[in-house]
């Protein structure tokens, strides 16, 4: 295949950075951006040496495959329209805000035989990749990732901004069906959650906790795995992990804590990590995420290859959101079917935890 020609739709945040990152790619042609912000689309056209279309109808005649990075609520519609044009997709995450309109986008890219891509970016990040590689039987998995507010995103809840990265992992990881969901949240500005947490059980016997916050005071993108071959942490921001295993005389049951004399527990204490417990930390800086997840898609348009990341798999993301989202909406604060239940209806506050001239004084 010649040089794909793509585009990009929806010149915010993230869609710059995708023209952006095009634009340097030397087996693509950027043949345009859109947005209906005229002064941002032809400020990034120029930036990245393209045309500025006023939306993504005017765009979609002259392209291959586009990047779509518009407001979740448009993902439909606009995916739909280059789709059936049989035009490669990648969509930002998530795939839709609604299971019935993320199975309709993998419906439609399956009827008309088009490629369909979704944003979960962080399946490319060097440190999730290194787990994958790992001979690993996760048991339990711990995710937390917490921002403050950005102003971003605000017609979703932080389950479907923040969480959806986590809940793709954690599917991709585990590789089983996922029995129960409990989860709680809170709307602390207003409208859509900005708290949330989950748990999930998964067929084979794991368990998943997820943490999102949009409020939080500092940033925080990080998971834990446990498993019969040892314990692994990530942080994805830093791009690094964590290898713990037990040394070979702990996997065969040489050493019982319960009968150790003094000088042998003052040793194990000592020695813990180390002897007992081995430890090793990975670099996983093999560069940017974004790039990598751009690199996938046009490798899968000139090849024909299966993305990384698919339809359906965008699509169980927003299943499992749903579930989470349900599981949220139904939880009664008090224990009362009655009562106050879901993010947005907490019980009313006994007061203020402290006054203004409190706070003040501190």
């Amino acid at each position: 295949m010649k040089r794909p020609r793509l585009g990009v739709v929806g010149i915010g945040h993230l869609g710059k950075e995708h023209a952006r990152i095009l634009s340097g790619m030397a087996d693509v042609e950027l043949v345009g951006v859109a947005d209906p912000q005229a002064a941002q689309a032809e400020a990034v056209a120029l930036r990245c040496g393209t045309r500025a279309f006023p939306n993504h109808a005017a765009l979609a005649p002259l392209v291959d495959a586009v990047v779509i990075a518009v407001p979740t609520f448009a993902h439909h519609a606009v995916a739909s329209d280059f789709l059936a044009r049989g035009v490669a997709v990648l969509v930002e995450k998530p795939l839709t805000a609604d299971l019935a309109q993320a199975d309709a986008l993998v419906a439609a890219a399956e009827r008309g035989g088009a490629l369909l891509q979704v944003g979960h970016i962080e399946r490319f990040n060097p440190a999730f990749e290194e787990v994958q590689r790992l001979p690993l039987q996760p048991k339990y998995v711990g995710c937390e990732r917490c921002g403050g507010f950005t102003g971003r995103s605000t017609d979703v809840g932080v389950v479907l901004d923040l969480m959806i990265h986590d809940l793709d992992l954690v599917l991709a990881l585990v590789g089983s069906p996922v029995r129960a969901v409990e989860a709680f949240g809170a709307a602390v500005l207003g409208g859509c959650e900005d708290l949330a947490r989950a748990r999930l059980t998964f067929a084979n016997g794991c368990v998943a906790d997820l943490s999102a916050s949009r409020v939080h005071p500092a940033p925080v993108r990080r998971m834990q795995v446990w498993a019969p071959e040892g314990f692994v942490g990530v942080d994805f921001a830093k791009r690094k992990v964590a290898l713990t295993q037990p040394a070979e005389h702990l996997r065969q049951g040489r050493v019982d804590s319960r009968r150790l004399d003094a000088g042998t527990a003052a040793s194990l204490k000592a020695e813990l990590f180390g002897r007992h417990l081995q430890v090793r930390e990975l670099d996983c800086n093999a560069g940017d995420q974004l790039t990598r997840e751009l690199q996938d898609f046009v490798h899968c348009v000139r090849t024909g290859s299966r993305p990384r990341v698919d339809g359906r798999a965008g699509r169980d993301a927003v299943a499992l959101a749903a579930r989470v989202l349900d599981s949220m909406a139904a939880h009664c604060w008090d224990g009362a079917a009655d009562g106050p239940a879901g993010p947005g209806r907490l019980p009313a506050p006994l007061g203020p935890l402290f006054t203004s001239e409190a706070r003040e004084a501190a």
